[in-house]
């Protein structure tokens, strides 16, 4: 069950000033909710203020950022393409542990890629059958190297075919 801090308390606990805690709560950085008691008073969710104030301590030396990324596993930066939240791995938004069990390879390079078109990783397979591992492999790269086209200045929907 979460924890839910009254006003006062976050300010406490924080050594900000008012505006500074509504300024976090705006940005996103602190959960809050009516009070149940009273409406017109809010509470602000205690783990976040938590966090905050101990980045806040931490203070923003690269070292200490990066000390901090490394100690709780988060990444330094969440992007579009893939994040972890909550101790799990998103790719584009969608759970890369259902994805591993549910989708195939090119399914998800092509949500990776955010490919209009699906991928495909058909090779062209005209090497010599006997071969394999990485014979075969480098064979096959050779292949699709000499045939394949540029790709600079291309656009997605034509480098997927």
């Amino acid at each position: 069950m979460t924890e839910w801090l009254t006003r006062e308390e976050a300010l406490e606990r924080l050594k900000v000033r008012p505006q500074t805690l509504y300024a976090y709560v705006s940005r996103g950085r602190i959960g809050m909710r009516p009070d149940a008691a009273d409406p017109r008073r809010s509470q602000y969710r205690a783990d976040d203020i938590a966090a905050l104030a101990t980045r806040r301590a931490r203070g923003r030396s690269p070292r200490a950022i990066a000390e901090s990324a490394i100690d709780w596993g988060e990444p330094a930066f969440a992007t579009t393409i893939s994040t972890i939240q909550h101790g799990g791995l998103f790719y584009r938004g969608k759970d890369a542990v259902a994805l591993s069990g549910a989708a195939t390879l090119e399914e998800t390079a092509s949500l990776l890629w955010a490919a209009d078109v699906p991928v495909s990783f058909a090779s062209p397979g005209r090497h010599d059958a006997r071969e394999s591992g990485r014979g075969a492999a480098f064979a096959t790269l050779a292949e699709l190297a000499a045939e394949g086209r540029p790709s600079l200045g291309r656009g997605p929907a034509t480098l997927y075919r």
